[in-house]
């Protein structure tokens, strides 16, 4: 989901254009969906309220987080110039630049401690940056528009938007490409490893895959589904960007029923146009960031169950947000204004 790709009047209405605008519907929860070809973040109105917790500034349009909570390193895609940026998680200040051949929209670890996974969506690359140090290990070449990438094991899935393909990546060398739903573009892998799933934005559907690449089930999702996260328990989040919900999806890989992911839940979010999405596993939580009114909504895992939470306003464009679960502490990206949000959730009023 990319504006720089095809343009947006060949693609569908602008963000703008696709619903009431924020100031309209402030507080709404029952705007009505609008579908476009390819689902989008909103354009974010001016903020009319102040950011919960504490605000960075940080250069170069932010957008992708990654939380390595051992070592206390929070993980910033960039642009303006291309690069990832390395910041502390206590603090939110910079430790150190890579400048790198190409910006990242998402980010994500291959493990725990990293490396963290950078699909360079105009360099057509995928590369694996070390930490703490921020040395690039390795650097593959995959298919068009690598919008997202996850790991289960040795083996790296990348989303490559333009080519309609998944890459399957070993260090630096790409050992497999396997078909994608249309436009695919939120990639993640349940955390043990068992499966990983595809979001195809433009084809409305979820794949899913065995760790070695093979094909387990298709379903369809949303109304304009874009990111997808893991939680415990073999659990998958979707936000549904165009249809204002988070969608609930349980792989299934042996049994009597249908093999694939079957959708197991759904849930609506406050207005409007989810679309950064994070998981705190220890705890139980998701957050989704609301990007046509500058919010970030909580809601409770329930035995698989969605429970709507509370919201805090954030910086202006939040496009994505991540958590660490070590503190609890959550991590929104300012994109528009050059901003990292660090909020507390379990300290704020």
């Amino acid at each position: 989901m990319d504006a720089r790709g095809p343009s947006a009047s060949a693609r569908g209405p602008s963000a703008s254009a696709r619903g009431p605008s924020a100031s309209a519907v402030a507080g709404d929860v029952t705007a009505t969906p609008v579908r476009t070809d390819v689902p989008e973040p909103a354009r974010a109105p001016a903020l009319t309220r102040a950011p919960a917790g504490t605000v960075r500034p940080l250069p170069g349009a932010p957008e992708g987080l990654a939380v390595d909570a051992a070592d206390g390193i929070l993980a910033v895609g960039l642009r303006r110039p291309d690069g990832l940026a390395l910041v502390s998680v206590l603090t939110g200040s910079v430790g150190r630049v890579v400048r790198l051949p190409g910006a990242p929209r998402h980010l994500q670890l291959a493990g725990p401690r990293g490396p963290v996974l950078v699909p360079a969506e105009q360099a057509g690359r995928l590369f694996q940056v070390a930490l703490p140090g921020g040395q690039v290990v390795a650097d593959a070449k995959v298919g068009r528009q690598p919008h997202d990438a996850a790991a289960a094991g040795p083996v790296v899935f990348v989303g490559n938007e333009y080519s309609n393909t998944v890459s399957l990546v070993r260090g630096s060398r790409q050992v497999a490409v396997e078909p994608a739903p249309l436009q695919p573009g939120g990639v993640a892998a349940a955390r043990d490893g068992s499966s990983l799933v595809v979001v195809g934005v433009r084809g409305r559907r979820i794949e899913a895959y065995s760790p070695g690449g093979r094909p387990l089930g298709t379903a369809p999702v949303g109304v304009g589904p874009t990111h997808v996260r893991a939680a415990p328990g073999g659990l998958f989040y979707v936000a549904d960007t165009e249809g204002d919900a988070v969608i609930s999806f349980r792989v299934t890989a042996t049994g009597p029923r249908q093999v694939g992911p079957h959708q197991a839940g759904w849930v609506r979010t406050r207005c409007c146009t989810p679309y950064g999405i994070a998981v705190d596993g220890r705890r139980g939580v998701l957050y989704v960031t609301l990007t046509a009114s500058n919010l970030l909504e909580s809601f409770l895992i329930v035995g698989g169950r969605l429970v709507p939470g509370r919201t805090w306003p954030t910086v202006r464009q939040p496009n994505d947000v991540a958590v660490d679960e070590a503190t609890g502490r959550v991590f929104v990206a300012g994109t528009d204004d050059n901003q990292l949000q660090l909020i507390d959730p379990g300290s704020l009023p």
